[in-house]
């Protein structure tokens, strides 16, 4: 069930574009075996392996090279951080151009100008010139395809069978923990064993390399968009679900970013820096781990349920970090924090899948890493002056705080992931409405919700006003009816500061059937 009507055009003479149906024989780690049957799909991973080199090794590159080449960190953090950020933001526009002119241009264009750019990069600091070291820092950064997300929107083309898109998804999180795992580490040994531009030299080899082997697979095709439909700029930062997944993937971001500068502090106030590189790498085991059983999880749990089971468990796990005693503790409690990680970004991205048109899926899917990258590097800027102001217990704390937001924000868009589903929309020539793009290979034709309209807005604030009032459980069931979403939680909100009873009889009827299978709903319900 893995091949779609149109890609599967290619993909009937092409052994990436087909397997087998899943069957009951296929739960568990067998889904891998089933995912990668054929060659190709081996081939095809491995490829995008190497692809996203540069994601892990740039950064740390730069930060080598820049401080060899001018004895500063300072200027060593502002290139990797220039790098960084330019990678990050450049994921979204080139997942839009994928989308809509297919991945093997701008793999082909990575594979070439990448190059170009690390050796201007490196020219630059052996001639001394800081400013085009800077420049060049930038330019390095937007030349690096987002091959996490290209990735991850070949397998939603490819695969149709929800659990065996978890397992490719899961796939994909484990790619991204092995590169963060050796790439940083690869980078500083032929940084400090063979040459200062070694980091660097290493992403402009391997990166485009594995670009190039990644275009010469027969899936990178932009998706059939259906006969009608317009892509207006902004479409996905207008829809409340993918808002709510961006906000908590920034916010999950920032906490990473607190964390691991915490740990460096940590470290170093123990008198023990040198452990700090050794337990950011039990984080990255445990995600790895944790990505790999996570997508081997065989279970009936819809998508929305396994997003708030995931949030519940990284809020629990990292909120146990403050607690730890010493040191030596993060090594257990960090290795069961990165553990819920990759789940919790592979059930976001599993969300993503479901509510996004696959027009633009690429473009989705990069924003959600984008906002990841950015709240990251905001965490580590918070987290410096944290650990400067009141040390690293209480920034571990403020990292306890930051990973309450992701399971909040779920749990109160809960109800916007599935009443925002795709829904057919036919214009009035009988094709599809320029909403949104048809889902085809196999879907439901569907298109994006739109932005709720003025009057449901206003009907929902109405009822806002009346609850809060104190007219009480009419109002609140009718505001969590209406189409705004962020409105209707704001009214079941103030009833609840008004009568938590009724918030709560009415809170688990409107959202329970999503969290919680009705058979195990309470009678009341």
């Amino acid at each position: 069930m893995l091949v779609t009507a149109e890609a599967g055009e290619a993909g009937a003479s092409d052994p990436v574009g087909g397997a087998p149906e899943r069957d009951a024989s296929d739960h568990g780690f067998r889904a891998y075996g089933t995912l990668l049957a054929a060659p190709s799909r081996t081939l095809m991973v491995l490829a995008g392996l190497l692809a996203r080199a540069p994601i892990a090794v740039l950064g740390f590159g730069f930060l080598y090279f820049t401080h060899a080449s001018t004895g500063s960190y300072a200027l060593g953090g502002l290139t990797s951080g220039l790098a960084i950020a330019s990678m990050g933001l450049i994921g979204p526009l080139a997942g839009r151009v994928a989308d809509r002119r297919g991945q093997r241009q701008l793999l082909l264009a990575s594979a070439i100008l990448h190059p170009l750019a690390v050796a201007g990069a490196v020219a630059s600091g052996y001639l001394g010139s800081m400013v085009g070291l800077v420049i060049m820092s930038v330019f390095c950064g937007v030349t690096v395809a987002p091959v996490g997300a290209f990735m991850r929107a070949r397998w939603s083309t490819l695969v149709e069978d929800s659990f065996l898109l978890r397992t490719a998804f899961a796939i994909e999180a484990v790619a991204d923990e092995i590169v963060w795992v050796f790439g940083p580490a690869v980078a500083a040994l032929l940084a400090a064993g063979v040459a200062p531009a070694g980091g660097l030299i290493l992403s402009g080899v391997i990166g485009p390399l594995g670009a190039l082997f990644l275009r010469a697979m027969p899936d990178a095709k932009p998706l059939p968009v259906a006969e009608g439909h317009v892509h207006r700029p902004g479409q996905l930062l207008r829809s409340a679900p993918f808002l709510i997944l961006l906000v908590a993937s920034f916010a999950t971001g920032i906490g990473f970013g607190i964390n691991d500068l915490s740990i460096v502090s940590l470290a170093t106030s123990s008198g023990v820096p040198e452990l700090a590189g050794t337990v950011l790498t039990a984080y990255s085991i445990g995600s790895a781990s944790g990505g790999f059983l996570f997508g081997a999880l065989s279970t009936r749990l819809r998508s929305r349920q396994m997003l708030v089971g995931t949030a519940l468990a990284l809020f629990i796990t990292w909120a146990a970090l403050a607690l730890a005693p010493t040191i030596w503790w993060f090594y257990p409690l960090g290795f069961f924090a990165g553990a819920t990680i990759a789940p919790l970004m592979i059930a976001v991205n599993h969300i993503a899948h479901e509510i996004v048109p696959p027009a633009i899926i690429t473009e989705a899917l990069a924003w959600l890493n984008t906002l990841v990258i950015c709240g990251m590097s905001i965490g580590s800027f918070v987290g410096g002056l944290i650990n400067d102001a009141a040390g690293p217990r209480t920034a571990f704390v403020v990292v306890a705080c930051t990973s309450a937001v992701p399971l909040v924000l779920v749990l109160l868009g809960v109800r916007a992931f599935s009443s925002h589903r795709l829904t057919p929309a036919v214009d009035s020539a009988g094709g599809l409405g320029s909403a949104g793009s048809g889902r085809r290979h196999g879907r439901v034709t569907a298109t994006m919700s739109s932005v709720p309209s003025p009057r449901s807005t206003a009907c929902a604030k109405r009822d806002l006003h009346t609850c809060m009032r104190g007219t009480g459980r009419d109002a609140c069931e009718a505001a969590s009816t209406m189409s705004s979403q962020f409105f209707s939680t704001s009214a079941m909100l103030a009833c609840g500061l008004r009568s938590p009873s009724t918030y709560f009889a009415v809170f688990t009827r409107e959202m329970g059937d999503d969290i919680w299978p009705p058979s195990r709903m309470p009678r009341s319900c």
